[in-house]
Parts: C-alpha cells; sequence; structure tokens
C-alpha cells in the first residue's frame, strides 16, 4: 500500500478512473468504448511532446519552445506534402525540423550558457515567426488524403496511432531504464557537478535532452497533422506550459533526476481527460484551463502531503529500530 501511494503514476491513475466514473453519474456515454479510446487518441499530441519534455526536465532544464517546434514541424510537414513530396520524405523533413529546432536549443544552452528560459522563449518566439513567414500567415489546408488515412486506421477498434504512441511510451520506458547512458540524464538533474566528476559527458547530455524534445516534439506534429488533416497558425499553441504541468502531474520533479516516461505519458493521458470529461457534463470550454489549475494543484498539494507522512513514518521507524538496538546492546 506504502508504495502504491508513493508512486505519482498510480494516484494519478486512480484519480483518472475516480474522474471517470463521477463524469458517468451524469451522462453515461463516457463509459463507451468509442469514448473511451477518443480521448486517448485526443491526447497523444501531448503525450509526445510531454515525453520530449521530460528529458529536459531530468537534467533540470526547461524548455517552453517545444509547442512551436510542433507548429513549425507541422507547417513544414504541410508545406512539403502541397508541394508534390512523397509522404516519406514529407514526414523526415518535418522530423528534421524538430531536431534542427532541438539542436538549436541545445547550443545556446549548453555552449552558449544562455539560461534555458530564456533561450527557449526566445526560439518560441522565432520558431512561431517562422511559422507564418513560410506559410504567409495563412493556414495550410487540402493536404493529400495519404497524411489522413493513418487516422483511419483501427486496429482491435483502437486507433492506430494509439498503438504507435503505446510502442513509443514502451521504447522509452525501456531505454531509460535499461540503457546506461539514458541513466546520464538522471545522473545529471540530480546532481551536475558530481555527474561530471563521475566522468558523465554533461553538456552532451544536455544538448542530447534538447535535441530528444525536437525530435518528439516533430513526432507529435506528425500526429497532430495527420488527425486534424490541416496546419493552423496556431497549432499546438500553449502545449508547452501543457507539457510541463503533465510532467509534473506524472512525478516529473521540476529540480531534476527523477521521474519516468510512464507517468509523462499518464499526466498528458489525464489533462486530456479532464478537457473531455468537462465536455461530458455540458460545462463550458472556458472553464478548461481554470479546472485543470485547480487539480494540478490538489494533486500536487495531495501527493506533497502523502509522501511527507510516509517519510516521516519512515524516519519514525528508524528512530524506534536504532533505540532499540542501543537497548539491547545495554
Amino acid at each position: 500500500m506504502k508504495k502504491i501511494l508513493r508512486s505519482r503514476e498510480a494516484l494519478i491513475t486512480g484519480l483518472l478512473i475516480l474522474l471517470i466514473l463521477f463524469t458517468g453519474l451524469f451522462n453515461s456515454n463516457i463509459f463507451k468504448f468509442n469514448s473511451i479510446t477518443e480521448i486517448f487518441n485526443a491526447s497523444l499530441t501531448l503525450v509526445l511532446i510531454s515525453l520530449g519534455e521530460m528529458f529536459v526536465i531530468f537534467t533540470r532544464g526547461i524548455d517552453v519552445s517545444v509547442g512551436a517546434t510542433t507548429g513549425l514541424a507541422a507547417v513544414i510537414l504541410g508545406t512539403t506534402l502541397n508541394l508534390g513530396w512523397p509522404i516519406g520524405w514529407a514526414i523526415s523533413a518535418a522530423i528534421v525540423t524538430g531536431i534542427i529546432a532541438g539542436m538549436i536549443n541545445a547550443v545556446g544552452i549548453t555552449f552558449l550558457r544562455v539560461p534555458p528560459i530564456i533561450m527557449t522563449l526566445g526560439t518560441l518566439g522565432i520558431y512561431r515567426g517562422l511559422m507564418r513567414i513560410i506559410t504567409g500567415g495563412s493556414w495550410i489546408e487540402n493536404l493529400p488524403q495519404s497524411i489522413k488515412e493513418p487516422n483511419l486506421w483501427r486496429l482491435s477498434g483502437i486507433p492506430f496511432y494509439v498503438w504507435l504512441t503505446l510502442v513509443v511510451i514502451a521504447i522509452t520506458a525501456w531505454v531509460t531504464l535499461k540503457y546506461k547512458p539514458a541513466r546520464y540524464f538522471y545522473a545529471v538533474g540530480d546532481n551536475e557537478e558530481g555527474a561530471y566528476l563521475l566522468g558523465i559527458p554533461v553538456r552532451l547530455t544536455q544538448f542530447a535532452a534538447y535535441t530528444l524534445a525536437g525530435f518528439f516534439a516533430a513526432l507529435a506534429a506528425v500526429v497532430f497533422t495527420s488527425q486534424i488533416g490541416f496546419v493552423s497558425m496556431n497549432a499546438a499553441d500553449g502545449f508547452e506550459l501543457k507539457a510541463i504541468a503533465a510532467n509534473v502531474l506524472g512525478g516529473v520533479s521540476l529540480t531534476g533526476g527523477v521521474g519516468t516516461p510512464l507517468g509523462a505519458a499518464i499526466g498528458a493521458l489525464f489533462m486530456t481527460a479532464v478537457h473531455s470529461m468537462l465536455i461530458f457534463l455540458g460545462v463550458p470550454g472556458i472553464w478548461d484551463n481554470a479546472f485543470a489549475g485547480v487539480i494540478l494543484l490538489t494533486v500536487v498539494y495531495i501527493d506533497y502531503h502523502v509522501r511527507s507522512a510516509l517519510e516521516l513514518q519512515r524516519r519514525q521507524a528508524r528512530i524506534r529500530g536504532d533505540a532499540s538496538l542501543k537497548g539491547g546492546e545495554s
């Protein structure tokens, strides 16, 4: 039981189930299979962006340009498709765009030593500006059917992109757990100076974190574009803050070195589910951010006090154990 209480992933999952049950009291349609799968499907863009942001937060950094990176990669994808590029080449161009955008952040932060918040705020404006320059401020519409078709594919009634994202989450979780260099992200975030003294390439690790954030943002752009079938100028706008909030909800510590890909993904799913539940309850959309903010603060508050109580119990048990040992010696 104590292990479950210590797990942010378990806490968020349990709260998500409770919210679904509560919503079902007023609208039983939420219990339908299609409703549940659509909640998952709607969360995929945020899940992928959150996974990329996770690596940055592991290293005690922050990237507020990931939403803009997703938007820019989506513009490149849509533009190249409308120019007649094969879908494979267009997707590759979008992925490369995301990686380059992440590397620009990485160079500024790791080598030029620009503070992460300043660097990524700057590139956020640059990438949003490039979107308008490339498109002339117009939406990219009339995309070929080839990019829209995957969104229609189903396997056992579950959308193709849900399966694909689950595979990405599983691979990311395995890499961070089993692949030794991936543990460097945790080490750098936990104690940068200590990691350096241990021979860990700190700057290279930080560089990789921001590059991965760009890569995952570009993956999100592909899913996003396929799902909605066009690219607007506000594509993924505000997702950078949602991604940070999703990581915090999922137990990824802003002080670095703590968290899991599963936690980040569940946090993103939770935030999307809150929006969907408000729709089922008939609550006006203008309340979305307010409810999400209240729930975020509530979860963090409860989690902090639960962890503090468990830690106090652990210390008291250790003190009692030490006292009994001393009593036995005397």
